[in-house]
């Protein structure tokens, strides 16, 4: 991994994101980008001349023009901050500022990079209690590059946790996951959650991890996948969690909800998702 996509709204969760995205780079000799996208919703007319033909009154003067202004300025500010965190620490960064869909930019973008590093949260995250903001979640669905989501600036590298159930993303994220042990010379805990019987997954991890020259502890625990793996990450003390993202069905998702997303809001450390 040699370039990593940094989102940037300016926001303190963004800025611990770049922290450890700097702290990432450095052990990676890699270069980051750091992107703000101007939201191309906020620039558009009919919203405003909705509101004033439903008061009665004339469209504010130039109110594109100077919204636009100001956003770039924002923008312009979150990317300064960006490069300053990079420059302090010693790691090429490049810069840019698109106008556009959010998601969709920055899923565009990350096609030159090896990873996205995300700050957990956004511009809005008081009003959001902890939660993922929709723009992180989008990312994480539609990018085809790994995710990295954080609320801590700090990289620590004592143990990986690892959720595994045979999916096709599970068993990608393993694999990856093994490739950043063996590099970081980290112990592994390989997590099932199911039944006994769900015991058989340890057979098949054990066989995509031959070769791969690490510690590995295999753990089953029972009751709700996303309660289990994030109750596990912090009885563990897991200064990573990596797990296939999305590894369900679409309808189950809409059914009964994600594993990803409830590990995107609530796992007590940085979460790598692999698709």
């Amino acid at each position: 991994m040699r370039r990593f996509l940094v989102p940037t709204d300016g926001s303190e969760p963004a800025e611990r994101g770049i922290k450890y995205a700097v702290a990432l780079a450095q052990k990676y000799k890699a270069v980051l980008v750091g992107v703000h996208v101007v939201d191309v919703k906020l620039l558009e007319g009919p919203f405003l001349r909705d509101v004033s033909a439903s008061l009665g009154t004339a469209p504010y003067v130039n109110y594109q023009g100077n919204i636009a202004m100001l956003l770039e300025e924002r923008g312009t500010a979150a990317l300064e901050a960006f490069e300053k965190h990079c420059r302090e620490a010693g790691v090429p960064c490049e810069v840019e500022q698109i106008t556009g869909m959010v998601v969709r930019s920055i899923v565009e973008k990350s096609d030159e990079a090896d990873l996205i590093v995300m700050g957990r949260g956004g511009e809005h995250q008081e009003w959001l209690d902890g939660l993922v903001g929709s723009t992180t979640a989008a990312v994480v669905r539609r990018a085809k590059r790994p995710v990295l989501v954080t609320g801590t600036e700090k990289l620590r590298h004592n143990l990986f946790l690892i959720a595994f159930d045979g999916s096709h993303h599970a068993r990608a994220a393993l694999e990856k996951a093994a490739r950043i042990a063996v590099e970081w010379k980290v112990p592994c805990h390989v997590l099932v959650v199911g039944e006994e019987e769900a015991r058989h997954l340890f057979d098949d991890a054990s066989v995509l991890l031959k070769g791969y020259e690490i510690q590995v502890k295999y753990v089953l625990k029972q009751g709700d996948p996303s309660e289990a793996i994030v109750e596990y990450a912090g009885e563990s003390d897991a200064d990573l969690l990596i797990m296939g993202a999305y590894g369900h069905t679409k309808v189950r998702e809409l059914v009964v909800g994600s594993t990803t997303a409830y590990a995107l809001n609530h796992a007590p450390c940085p979460l790598l998702l692999s698709r």
